[in-house]
């Protein structure tokens, strides 16, 4: 069995927190949408289980895409 080495952080390492960046309702459900369909494009049988046809995937992208005019 093999060994996995996670990188350990050096002791006096700093962190800096970055400031949130403002929430875009219609950017974060294109994203979503986007990757959502890559995975279903690629997996039948996950499009079989639940239910998905390549018609909806293509259905779903056109959305995505009026998402992200707004």
């Amino acid at each position: 069995m093999q060994s996995i080495n996670l990188p350990q952080l050096a002791p006096n390492a700093t962190t800096t927190r970055t400031t949130r960046r403002k929430a875009n309702g219609p950017a974060t459900a294109a994203l979503l949408i986007q990757m959502a369909t890559e995975i279903l494009a690629a997996s039948p049988t996950l499009r079989q289980k639940a239910n998905i046809t390549l018609t909806d995937l293509s259905a779903a992208d056109k959305v995505r895409k009026e998402l992200l005019k707004k």
